[in-house]
């Protein structure tokens, strides 16, 4: 989508699509409680499946 050109601008745009379709903020309980799991068990896989399924990133 971004061939060059600014990485944190191309997030900032990424990001604002995803809220506006109704998959950015309100997600973020979500992560965190994966993300505290992760820190506190050393186990990625939860989180990495969660970042996966949806992120930008697992698009």
């Amino acid at each position: 989508m971004f061939l060059d050109g600014n990485k944190r601008g191309a997030s900032l745009i990424a990001n604002k699509e995803m809220i506006r379709l109704g998959q950015g903020i309100e997600k973020i309980g979500d992560y965190f409680t994966y993300l505290i799991k992760y820190y506190e068990t050393n186990q990625s896989e939860e989180l990495q499946r969660w970042i996966y399924e949806n992120c930008i990133d697992g698009i």
